[in-house]
Parts: C-alpha cells; structure tokens; sequence
C-alpha cells in the first residue's frame, strides 16, 4: 500500500505524513474533512475548524503509532468527496496546515514505548467555494 508518509533520517527520528482536506460551508456551520484518514469536524468558525480538524488528525495518528496499528490508520474518504476536492482544488484558496507533535499524550490509557519517535504532519486544506458544493 502507498502510504501518504515517510520516515525521516535513517534513525527514523521523525514521521511526517501529508494529508488533504477538504473544508466548506454547509448552513451555519463550517465542515472539514480528512480525505487520507475519512475524519470530520464541525465547528462554527473556520478558526475553531482548522484547530479541531488538526486535533483529531493528531490524536488518530497518535493513537495508531502507540498502539502499533499504522494499518488502520488509513481510511479513504467516500470517492464523492475526492471528486468534490478534486474539482474544487482548481479554484479554491488553499492553505497548509501544519503541526509537529510529540507521542506524549496526557489522554494515554497505557505506557508509551519510548522508543516512538515524533511525527509532523501537513494538510492541504482547501476551502471550497459556493459554486463547488454541487460536486
């Protein structure tokens, strides 16, 4: 399988993984989701949106590195919302969305190896403008 992340330096010190997003309207509330990973968030403004979205990316792939589960931390997003994304990326604004994080959590419900790395990741988040939400 053709994972959207690499290991970095030959020690494996760091993960770095590269996801996409598609965020948009949708009545009174913003909408985010995760292509790579199949995560949503809502929220009511796009600040609090980006802050939820990439908190529940973090806590996923935390989740998956502790428990040694990188297989099922890839869930593909239903292929409407890669063709949404796909046809809104042309004319839409895009930002990145970037975070370093390290595998200490303070939700943790065991020990953490500690020979776990961090990991870092970038989204590409695309704001997806009226005319495209009929995709």
């Amino acid at each position: 399988m053709d994972y959207p992340f690499e290991r970095k330096g030959e020690a494996m010190k760091e993960w770095a993984f590269r996801f996409r997003v598609l965020v948009k309207r949708e009545d009174d509330l913003w909408l985010a989701h995760c292509l790579e990973l199949d995560l949503v968030a809502t929220a009511s403004s796009e600040k609090q949106l980006q802050e939820d979205i990439v908190n529940v990316i973090v806590e996923q792939v935390r989740y998956c590195l502790v428990n040694d589960n990188m297989d099922y931390l890839f869930r593909r997003a239903p292929q409407e919302v890669w063709d949404q994304y796909q046809a809104c990326e042309k004319h839409a604004k895009s930002k990145l969305l970037t975070r370093k994080e390290g595998i200490a959590s303070k939700t943790a419900k065991r020990p953490i190896p500690e020979d776990l790395p961090p990991f870092s990741f970038t989204a590409n988040a695309c704001w997806a403008p009226a005319a495209c939400h009929a995709v």
